[in-house]
């Protein structure tokens, strides 16, 4: 496999990515928006999070009782502020790793591998990434052009298999040592 820089000259696509040089800078440009305003951003995207699908509230033990619609109570919810923090902080470590996917790959896995313990499956992060998706168009405004939703979604599709991959092998292995066919315990 050649380097991204050298085949970034001719626009062909990472072998483990398929991203192109092109499409990284486009993603990695239009996270520096989001994380222009990282605290009111990351509110954006839980939101989509939590009214798209409401069903993702029991998995944050701080929003059991919240009333979104109430700002005392969303915003000021001191737990999901921690929350928001990793997320945005672990997906800038993403944007950091784009060109060096096996790096990126491993990050993702072992991502996916925790989030075991927080009782997520899999198709989760399906929903995660139309959130994603809904949340940078509506936080990037009209920079969000269909190069950079295209970009995105190349990268989001990497992303799921490997955060997939993680979470899978973590429930085969808990469903092996605990000698059951289950894996997560909602």
């Amino acid at each position: 496999m050649g380097s991204l820089v050298e085949k970034s000259e001719n626009g062909t696509p990472d072998d483990v990515t398929r991203l192109t040089a092109t499409q990284i800078r486009y993603i990695r440009e239009s996270w520096q928006v989001v994380l222009s305003n990282k605290r009111a951003n990351g509110f954006a995207i839980f939101r989509i999070l939590f009214t798209d699908y409401p069903f993702t509230r029991k998995l944050f033990r701080s929003m059991d009782k919240v009333d979104m619609d109430v700002p005392e109570q969303f915003e000021k919810n001191i737990a999901l502020r921690a929350h928001i923090t990793r997320f945005l902080h672990s997906f800038d470590t993403y944007m950091a790793c784009l060109d060096e996917p096996e790096d990126l790959q491993q990050l993702l896995y072992d991502t996916g591998k925790s989030h075991l313990r927080h009782s997520v499956k899999p198709e989760y992060f399906d929903a995660l990434g139309n959130v994603l998706m809904k949340g940078l168009a509506a936080v990037v405004g009209k920079e969000f052009t269909e190069e950079v939703q295209g970009a995105w979604a190349t990268a989001w599709g990497f992303f799921v298999t490997h955060l997939k991959q993680g979470l899978d092998d973590a429930i085969r292995h808990k469903a092996e040592t605990n000698g059951t066919a289950g894996g997560t315990d909602l």
